[in-house]
C-alpha cells in the first residue's frame, strides 16, 4: 500500500493494533493528493483543502494519533455557499424558509417539490442527471446538483452513477420512496457529525503524523509486481534503482487503478479496473491585497452550473475559512478548473490557467488588478469518476478477493473519493483484518 491517506490510515491502525505493517510510498514524501506547498507568506492546498468529520473512524483517528488537539474548524462562514447564475452569486438556501425565497428556483421548481414524494422508486441504475430529473426537476439539477457534482467529483452528472457516486441521496429513495420523506426521517434519527477541519500548519499534518506513527514506511519504492507465495504474497518493488521483494501475509492496494491493474498482473490476467475514467483538475491558488476583492468573500466559495460550459468548476474562498492562509490584509482564492468535461485543460501551458481562472472570477468577484501570488497544480488524475457501470469494477475487486485472500483494495477506487470517504474505509478494513 502506497502511503497516502487510506494505505496511512490502515497501516496506523494496524500497527497499534500489533501488526507488523510495511508501507511502501512511490514518491518521496507521505500524503498522496494531500500537499500544502507554502509560497510568499500564503498557505496552499494544492489538493484536498478540508476534511469532513462525518464518521466516528475519522473521530477515532485524530484522537489516536494525537492531532484531535491541532484540529482546527472551518469558521462557521463556511455554511454560506455561493452559485453563479446570471452572472451574479446567489447564496444556496439553507433551509426550507430560505429555498422557497431564494431567486435561484422558479415558482414551478419550488412547487414541483410537492410532488416529489409520490413519485416512484427507479426500475434501473440512473445517472445523476436521469435521477434528479426525475425527481427534482431540471432547475435542481442546473442549479444544485450538477455544480455539487462537480465540486465533490469534478464529474458528468449525464454519466455519474447515482448509486456509486452518491449513495446516500440514492439510499433514501431505496429506503424510503422519496427524497423528502427521507430527509424528515433523517432529521428525527441521530444528527450528523461535526463539521469542516484541516490544521493550522496545513492539511498536511495528517498524512505526516501518520506517517511518523507508522514508522515503516520506504519512499521512492514503486511495486512492480504482487505475486502469490504459500498462503501469503511477495510483494516486488524497486527502490532506488534496486529490485527487493518483501514477504506479506496481506496486501492493501491503493492509488492509481492503472498502477493497481499493472502490479496484479500475475493474479489478475484479466485487468480489474481497465478503463476506470479518471477526470483531470488544475488546482489555482491566487493571492490578492484584500482591497483588490470587492467580494466580501462570506462563505466557503461558489460553483457554477455546467450549462455555461465553464472550464472553471468553482472556487473556494480559502482565507476565509481558516486563519493563517493569508498574510493581514491579503485574500487567498483557490479556482479548480477542469473535470471530466474539460479534459482539454492537459493540453494547456502551466502559465495560462491563473488568466483563464480570472476570466470568470474578475467580473464574479469584482478583482482589481493582479495577483501578488499564484501557484498552479494540475493532477492528470484527479479524481476516479463512477460512472453507470461502476458496479462492474467492484465486483470484479472482490471476486478477485475472494480469490486471494489477504489482498484488499482501498483508497478511492471503489467506495469513495473523499478524504473522510477513505479515512472510514481504511480504518474499517484494518478493524476487520485485525479481527481475523
Amino acid at each position: 500500500m502506497g502511503a497516502g491517506i487510506a494505505g496511512l490510515t490502515a497501516g496506523f491502525f494496524l500497527s497499534r493494533g500489533g501488526a507488523p505493517v510495511r508501507v511502501l510510498e512511490r514518491d518521496r514524501r507521505p500524503g498522496g493528493a494531500i500537499l500544502t506547498e507554502h509560497k510568499d507568506s500564503y498557505l496552499v492546498e494544492s489538493g484536498p483543502n478540508t476534511v469532513l468529520a462525518n464518521s466516528v473512524q475519522v473521530d477515532e483517528l485524530l484522537a489516536a494519533s494525537g492531532l484531535a488537539a491541532r484540529r482546527l474548524d472551518a469558521l462557521k462562514i463556511n455554511k454560506k455557499r455561493y452559485i453563479l447564475k446570471d452572472g451574479r452569486l446567489f447564496p444556496l438556501p439553507a433551509g426550507p424558509l430560505q429555498f422557497m425565497t431564494t431567486p435561484i428556483f422558479s415558482a414551478r421548481t419550488k412547487l414541483g417539490l410537492l410532488r416529489e414524494p409520490f413519485i416512484g422508486r427507479a426500475t434501473g441504475e440512473e445517472t445523476i442527471a436521469q435521477f434528479v430529473l426525475r425527481r427534482l426537476g431540471p432547475e435542481m439539477l442546473e442549479y444544485a446538483v450538477g455544480p455539487f457534482v462537480s465540486g465533490v467529483y469534478a464529474g458528468d452528472p449525464d454519466k455519474l452513477s447515482v448509486r456509486w457516486a452518491v449513495r446516500k441521496i440514492h439510499a433514501l429513495e431505496v429506503k424510503h420512496g422519496s427524497l423528502i420523506r427521507g430527509a424528515i426521517a433523517k432529521r428525527k434519527g441521530p444528527q450528523p457529525r461535526g463539521g469542516l477541519f484541516s490544521f493550522p500548519e496545513g492539511l498536511d499534518a495528517l498524512p505526516k503524523e501518520l506517517a511518523r506513527a507508522v514508522g515503516s514506511v520506504t519512499y521512492g519504492a514503486s511495486v512492480e509486481k504482487v505475486e502469490r507465495d504459500g498462503d501469503g504474497f511477495n510483494v516486488t518493488a524497486s527502490i532506488d534503482g534496486r529490485t527487493e521483494t518483501f514477504p506479506a501475509g496481506r496486501v492493501l492496494l491503493t492509488g492509481n487503478a492503472r498502477d493497481v491493474d499493472a502490479v496484479l498482473a500475475p493474479l489478475a490476467p484479466e485487468p480489474v479496473l481497465k478503463g476506470m475514467p479518471y477526470a483531470p483538475v488544475a488546482i489555482v491558488a491566487l493571492g490578492f491585497d484584500r482591497k483588490a476583492v470587492a467580494h466580501p468573500l462570506d462563505g466557503f466559495g461558489f460553483l457554477i452550473p455546467q450549462t455555461l460550459n465553464a472550464p472553471l468548476l468553482g472556487c473556494l474562498f480559502t482565507s476565509s475559512l481558516f486563519p493563517g492562509r493569508a498574510p493581514e490584509g491579503k485574500a487567498l482564492i483557490t479556482a479548480f478548473l477542469g473535470g471530466a468535461r474539460h479534459p482539454e485543460i492537459l493540453g494547456w501551458d502551466p502559465s495560462v490557467f491563473p488568466d483563464r481562472a480570472l476570466e470568470i472570477l474578475r467580473p464574479v468577484l469584482g478583482i482589481a488588478g493582479e495577483p501578488e501570488m499564484t501557484l498552479t497544480r494540475v493532477w492528470p488524475e484527479a479524481i476516479p469518476q463512477y460512472n453507470l457501470g461502476h458496479g462492474a469494477f467492484v465486483e470484479r475487486a472482490a471476486a478477485l478477493e475472494a480469490r486471494h485472500p489477504g489482498l484488499h483494495f482501498s483508497g478511492n477506487l471503489l467506495h469513495g473519493v473523499s478524504v473522510a470517504d477513505c479515512v472510514t474505509n481504511a480504518a474499517l478494513l484494518a478493524r476487520k483484518i485485525l479481527q481475523s
